[in-house]
């Protein structure tokens, strides 16, 4: 018998595979690859809300952790997947620029927060400078996916299919699902979760974002954020991300001409150099209506656990959630009440 099933291998699924590796826990995994969230969000960690200058919520806290677990993967896999990466926020007058040196000085925020810089950046005007922002960077998730997804192929942990909720059969000290038995089933399917009859009513909305990736002659070496983003495609030089995109209403993973037109405009306003476009991505961010991560047990079924809805700082915030729902399965360690589903119950 396994310890646990784990549903869905995005950057929540491998936090807490993670986990279980560390604790010496039996498991398989169940990921069609049908929620993209996580491989097209480009990886980036940000603990600083860069529209109105405000800590993220909880980031500065968690961040450390999950920098830890990305390194662990690091050295597991012989790679690099983190890429620190200052943050260049593009000030749009000198109202934003009185703002950022108010913001800069608070306890949080002078940690990540520093000058305004008037240095050139290829291919940017910024007249009235740009905020800098440290302790930034990209997790190249893509890429640590897929060598987990290969790892765990190649042990046998890993099914590459779609999970049949109706093949599982719960008993009081644990589940069945086809000749598989374990104490315990967690559902990290991101979006999917929507298919889920054990978790569907819980209110993760799902928000569709659209991003491009773009070829340019010049060498931007920074993350640039003003009304999108521009970030370097830490896979393949000389390639940028640019997005992204904010749809509440469609649901699907399909790139739209809408979404394209709208980031090119605003490229256009923002990139004073030629680009290409090379790829067009999208997905559905796991969002919740109070924006905080959905973690915890079914009220009925106390052997089924989700770990979802991290939002727009997965890449932060999946790490210590992961750790925090093994601890509270294995233990009966408390939950943080922001993120426990048993405020939706």
């Amino acid at each position: 018998m396994y310890d646990f099933i784990v549903v869905g291998l995005g950057v929540a699924g491998w936090s807490l595979l993670q986990v279980l590796e560390e604790n010496h826990q039996n498991f398989v995994v169940f990921d069609n690859n049908s929620q993209q969230s996580t491989r097209i969000a480009g990886g980036m960690y940000n603990p600083v809300i860069l529209k109105r200058f405000t800590p993220a919520w909880q980031a500065h806290q968690m961040l450390p952790y999950a920098l830890l677990q990305f390194k662990k993967a690091e050295l597991d896999f012989d790679k690099q997947y983190i890429f620190e990466l200052d943050i260049y926020r593009k000030l749009t007058g000198v109202e934003e620029q009185n703002n950022w040196i108010v913001a800069s000085d608070k306890p949080v925020l002078k940690s990540y927060m520093k000058e305004i810089s008037f240095d050139p950046v290829p291919g940017i005007k910024a007249d009235f400078g740009f905020g800098i922002l440290q302790g930034t960077g990209i997790v190249n998730v893509t890429q640590l996916l897929n060598d987990v997804s290969i790892k765990f192929k190649n042990t046998g942990k890993l099914y590459t299919e779609t999970f049949d909720y109706e093949a599982l059969k719960i008993y009081d000290q644990y589940v069945q699902y086809k000749d598989i038995k374990a104490k315990k089933i967690v559902f990290a399917e991101g979006f999917g979760i929507k298919n889920n009859p054990f978790f569907k009513d819980l209110p993760l909305m799902g928000t569709k974002g659209e991003m491009l990736i773009i070829e340019t002659d010049i060498e931007i070496p920074h993350i640039i954020k003003s009304n999108v983003f521009i970030a370097p495609n830490v896979a393949k030089k000389g390639q940028y991300y640019v997005g992204a995109t904010y749809n509440w209403q469609d649901k699907t993973n399909e790139p739209t001409i809408e979404a394209r037109e709208h980031l090119v405009e605003k490229l256009k306003q923002l990139l004073q150099v030629p680009f290409n476009i090379v790829l067009q991505k999208a997905g559905i961010r796991p969002t919740v209506k109070d924006r905080r991560p959905l973690v915890g047990k079914h009220p009925v079924y106390k052997n089924l656990a989700v770990l979802n809805g991290m939002g727009t700082r997965g890449v932060i915030l999946a790490p210590t959630m992961a750790k925090q729902l093994f601890q509270h399965l294995t233990f009966d360690l408390p939950l943080m009440k922001e993120v426990d589903i048993k405020r939706f119950l």
